[in-house]
């Protein structure tokens, strides 16, 4: 029964065939257009593949890889631009909801989210994408140097400016946030990591399509 219910509950992914649990993959479904769409409630009706969303496994995505859905789907193609965008425009959405959902009991500002952290709370601490080096190393220094017998806070640095960070915490600016781990913390940790692979792909695809253009 054990073994039946741990196999429930893994998922591989189509790219890569990487096997794990289906909490840590994108699930993705095929509309009756041929549209591939991202899933993230993994709720969605029909049926659906997973994705990884590790850097290696989106950097090797092509519509010829995606061509092994024909075996299932059929998907319109080529798509792998279209559902790069998808992805990164639904994620930044999804994001941007959670964000507002969990404000309310967040630390914003350094004062705030230093107080809370010698607090010994587990946090997941935010950082805007311009914040200034000394405030990134002050809360770094922080988290480091906290009871080491209780796990680290993770810490990220958002796609949002200050100016954006701002306006999603309702306020004018903000350069660091952090929220007190619980749901949907974990869930909110795993989208902004995976927009920001999103990101670094987006960069390294324009980075040759400049490179090709000028003919290096």
């Amino acid at each position: 029964m054990q073994e039946k219910l741990e196999s429930k509950s893994k998922r591989t992914c189509f790219a890569c065939r990487t096997t794990t649990d289906k909490e840590s993959l994108l699930r993705l479904v095929v509309d009756d257009e041929g549209q591939i769409w991202p899933d993230f409630s993994a709720k969605l009706p029909g049926r659906g593949v997973y994705l990884c969303m590790s850097p290696t496994c989106l950097q090797g995505l092509s519509d010829k890889r995606l061509g092994v859905l024909n075996r299932d789907f059929s998907p319109q193609l080529p798509q792998w631009l279209v559902l790069q965008q998808r992805l990164s425009d639904m994620l930044g959405l999804r994001i941007n909801q959670l964000m507002t959902g969990m404000r309310r009991r967040a630390a914003i500002g350094r004062d705030a989210v230093m107080h809370r952290m010698w607090k010994k709370e587990k946090l997941l601490v935010l950082f805007a994408a311009d914040a200034g080096d000394a405030l990134v190393r002050q809360v770094q220094d922080a988290v480091e140097k906290r009871d080491e017998s209780m796990q680290r806070s993770p810490v990220l640095v958002s796609t949002l400016d200050a100016d954006q960070l701002g306006l999603a915490m309702a306020r004018e600016k903000v350069s660091v946030v952090a929220f007190s781990w619980a749901n949907p913390v974990a869930k909110f940790q795993q989208l902004c990591v995976w927009q920001q692979v999103l990101e670094n792909l987006s960069a390294s695809t324009k980075q040759k399509e400049s490179k090709v253009t000028n003919g290096e």
